[in-house]
């Protein structure tokens, strides 16, 4: 193979064996996948840089990343299968403990080998004629689960030991009631102070823990974050609420429980000598552990592009192995002894901070380092890299897929281009060369899964970097001090406080400044795919002109490209840039946002953002986890116009929440119906709104907007007259967009339907925009009658008190969208209104079965779209 790192082709041909036939990747980067590796094969025969044994080679690598993903996605999908069946049931789970974490509010336990069973009885204690359907209740094979443990007010952890294991185990020892969560638990003390008792159960240790089911579910609505495949990057097939657990059986690994206390007793050890804030903080920094951070700070650091520091990665291994093999040179240990040892450090340090993707990635990397200048061979950072790429997707390459992964092996991957292409001399230059490069490279990744650009990430990178060092050298001098003295312990902490301090506000006040965090949205992967193809053939290029330099072979012709080269990257950078940006609908869409038990519905023309309510009653976090991450994932910060049809909080919670709390999302004005004007339970709105600036107006049979061939007009109130009944304010309001009309009608009942109807007859064809047919963007071929829709947005989810038969005689619908939350206690949709709308020949859309929903129309025609197939 005539290539000079043959392992980095390697890794990246495995890569893409993995893409071609991974269906999260979708259809075009799998095709791309496919071209990409023939295309590699085509020029690697044709220049004859491959023989055919290297060819062979290639191929059976691209195959085995194939038959590498379709085994764990068969096995993942065969689990989650097997675990579907216990949806809605108390289950038992048994299995062997891979990992335990614990946090202040609740624990986390990694099963592997794990067996899922109704909690009730067992398997031995069916009878003889037991039927197979009862048979597959019990110790049903579940690979690889992760349970959540929530701690009790009045306990740490609900675990207990059973009696045979009491003696086995130094570390906890609870009190056990059968089968019943232990109320209290009880510590011994060991022969070690230094340990603290509430650290089991540890690694190698089998666990049976009773609780409930979390059914694997994806993406419901863009920019939503992908528990299912987050966890399948993990390895991991489902997850389960824990109520109590016991260790049943199985003994510690020494090692890996050896880490596992270590790693809580720096955890207790930090939260004496830091105070909340920077506790959370060192946890993360130095043992992996990020949920006690402050996620007010975590959002800051992500904003301003920083946040790679609060993740165990290259730089903390560097900084703690790299010390560790500096210390050991300067007592005289030789370069084997001393890269012998750092090798151990780091590999026991990324173990004991959780092995994540990037520290392992890291790990590798470092371990080739040190053990290359063991035995005095020379370090090259992109074959290492290659080599912790295959390794790591080759234990799991749903891998490929989890930010960390993406964006650590992009940084590296642009650290050892940038090497590569010509670069200042100067070090500082060269520093600001370099992290320019990098954020170049990884602009798509971050785009993709945050949707902002932080504009000053590359300022403050420069100056947080260099201070990194101080952080961590801190954190781990005030653990170490605090055994003697927890006062030692404070006071060596204290320059580390300082610098956070200074992070702190450094972030804020670069955060007043203009334009600090760009939010650009979600591209589209074609958009990514040609960025980066792009940028490639820019990077061939440059390095192909630096080999005819270096040999002296370059004509005057391409002397000339060399030396206006810097300008063509500019503007293939900015062109690339450019494809990135979230663009603006051309013409109408309509997206009713899966808001669970709620409605919310987002329509976008031309520039302008008009939201249709925005509420739940089953997503706790609705804004934070839907609302919030759909508008940044289409590039949206403020909405125009927030309708709010009436005041039940499954209608106006998310819009609420924007208007009080978050700095994210800016609306301009709110639309609330005529009867708001003198009903206090609008007020929350209205004091919100008032304090956020925000215009108030009053919507219903009447009013109008009109942006250009955009039309919406109110149907519905009749009056501002004070109604009891919150049902009976919602707005009704029809949309016409040149030949595309819909209609909206909150939670309105069929009274209210009736009354509505009876005011369009009385208004007659007045209600629709006149558009002269010879308006070539208008209509020019009505055969319409006057009220006829396309899409009915049905009214109360789908309740049977609303969608009347008559309102469909009259308004004769295509298309009706239902939105409700899946299996609410309601029981929406109803079967009457499910039959009526069956009976008419309307075409069903619904929230809870297909998640969001989108339509996109050009005026003439539309096409529906949902995001679950």
């Amino acid at each position: 193979m005539n290539y000079k790192r043959p392992l980095l082709l390697i890794a990246f041909v495995f890569v893409l064996g993995v893409c071609v036939t991974a269906r999260e990747a979708g259809l075009f980067p799998e095709i791309t996948a496919g071209v990409l590796f023939s295309g590699i094969l085509f020029h690697g025969l044709k220049s004859k840089r491959l023989k055919r044994g290297a060819a062979t080679l290639l191929f059976v690598m691209f195959i085995s990343g194939v038959i590498r993903y379709q085994y764990s996605c068969r096995t993942i999908d065969n689990c989650q299968k097997r675990i579907a069946a216990f949806e809605d049931l108390n289950v038992s789970i048994k299995g062997t403990v891979i990992s335990h974490t614990s946090g202040s509010k609740s624990e986390k336990i990694v099963l592997k080998d794990a067996l899922l069973s109704s909690a009730y009885g067992s398997s031995e204690t069916l009878p003889a004629d037991a039927s197979e359907k009862m048979r597959k209740r019990y110790d049903q094979p579940v690979g690889t689960v992760m349970v959540y443990l929530s701690k009790q007010e009045d306990s740490d952890a609900k675990i207990s030991y059973s009696d045979n294991q009491i003696s086995q185990n130094t570390g906890v020892v609870f009190s056990s009631e059968e089968d019943h969560p232990p109320k209290e638990h009880q510590t011994t003390q060991t022969d070690n102070s230094l340990y603290t008792t509430d650290t089991g159960p540890f690694p190698g240790e089998i666990v049976k823990i009773y609780g409930t089911v979390i059914p694997p579910e994806g993406v419901r609505n863009e920019g939503q974050f992908d528990f299912e495949l987050y966890y399948r990057t993990l390895g991991i097939s489902s997850s389960l609420y824990g109520d109590c657990a016991e260790v049943i059986g199985g003994e510690p690994e020494p090692f890996k429980a050896g880490l596992q206390r270590f790693r809580n007793l720096i955890c207790g050890q930090l939260d004496e000598v830091a105070d909340e804030t920077d506790s959370g903080i060192y946890k993360a920094i130095l043992v992996g552990e990020k949920s006690e951070m402050n996620e007010e700070i975590r959002d800051l650091y992500q904003d301003m592009g920083i946040a790679h520091i609060l993740a165990v990665s290259g730089l903390h291994l560097s900084i703690i192995g790299a010390g560790f093999y500096d210390l050991l040179r300067r007592f005289g240990a030789s370069k084997k002894i001393a890269g012998v040892g750092g090798a151990m450090l780091i590999l026991s340090y990324g173990i004991f901070t959780g092995s994540s993707g990037s520290a392992i990635r890291a790990v590798i990397m470092l371990l080739m380092k040190f053990l290359g200048a063991a035995i005095g061979r020379s370090y090259d950072m992109l074959t290492a890299l290659a080599l912790s790429c295959i390794l790591l997707v080759m234990d799991e390459p749903y891998i490929i897929f989890s930010s960390g992964f993406q964006l650590s092996f992009m940084a590296v991957f642009a650290l050892g281009i940038g090497n590569l292409l010509p670069h200042p001399k100067n070090s500082f230059l060269n520093g600001v060369y370099m992290s320019l490069f990098l954020q170049i490279m990884t602009l798509p990744v971050i785009l993709y899964h945050f949707f902002r650009f932080p504009l000053y990430g590359l300022l403050l990178n420069l100056i947080v970097l260099p201070l990194m060092s101080y952080v961590v050298y801190s954190g781990l001098l005030a653990v170490t001090l605090s055994f003697f003295s927890v006062m030692l312990g404070i006071a060596s902490i204290g320059f580390g406080h300082y610098i956070l301090r200074f992070y702190n506000n450094l972030c804020i006040a670069m955060k007043e400044i203009p334009y600090s965090s760009l939010l650009l949205g979600r591209p589209d992967i074609r958009s990514i795919i040609v960025y980066y193809f792009l940028l490639s053939i820019l990077i061939l290029t440059v390095l192909y002109m630096k080999t005819l330099k270096k040999k002296n072979l370059m004509s005057r012709q391409t002397k000339h490209l060399y030396s206006i080269m810097p300008k063509i990257a500019v503007l293939v950078i900015l062109t690339g840039c450019f494809l990135l940006i979230r663009k603006p609908p051309s013409g109408l869409e309509i997206t009713t946002i899966d808001v669970g038990q709620g409605d919310g519905l987002v329509i976008r023309y031309e520039d302008m953002v008009i939201t249709v309510d925005g509420g739940s009653t089953s997503e706790k976090k609705l804004p934070e986890e839907m609302l919030i991450p759909y508008f940044e994932s289409q590039g949206i910060d403020v909405i125009d116009i927030a309708f709010i049809t009436h005041c039940d909080s499954d209608h106006y919670s998310g819009i609420l929440y924007l208007l009080e709390e978050s700095e994210a999302i800016k609306i301009k004005e709110l639309v609330l119906p005529l009867p708001a004007e003198k009903d206090a339970r609008y007020d929350k709105l209205k004091t919100a709104a008032s304090a956020k600036n925000t215009g108030i107006r009053y919507f219903g049979a009447g009013s109008k907007l009109q942006v250009d061939d955009l039309n919406l007009r109110g149907l519905y109130p009749l009056s501002n007259d004070y109604i009891e009944e919150a049902n009976s304010h919602s707005i009704g309001m029809l949309l016409n967009y040149r030949n595309f009309s819909m209609l909206f009608t909150g939670d309105m009942d069929k009274e209210c339907e009736y009354k509505m109807l009876d005011y369009m007859e009385k208004s007659g064809s007045g209600i629709l925009p006149q558009i002269s047919s010879s308006n070539p963007s208008g209509i020019s071929d009505v055969t319409k009658k006057p009220f006829d829709i396309d899409i009915l947005k049905a009214g109360h989810h789908g309740s049977s008190t609303s969608t009347s038969e008559d309102l469909l005689d009259f308004m004769t619908p295509e298309v009706a969208i239902l939105s409700y939350g899946n299996n609410n206690r309601y029981g929406h949709p109803h079967k009457e209104t499910l039959e009526i709308l069956e009976n008419h020949g309307i075409e069903l859309y619904e929230t809870g079965k297909n998640g969001e929903i989108r339509i996109i129309s050009n005026g003439k025609k539309y096409k529906v779209s949902h995001h679950i197939s």
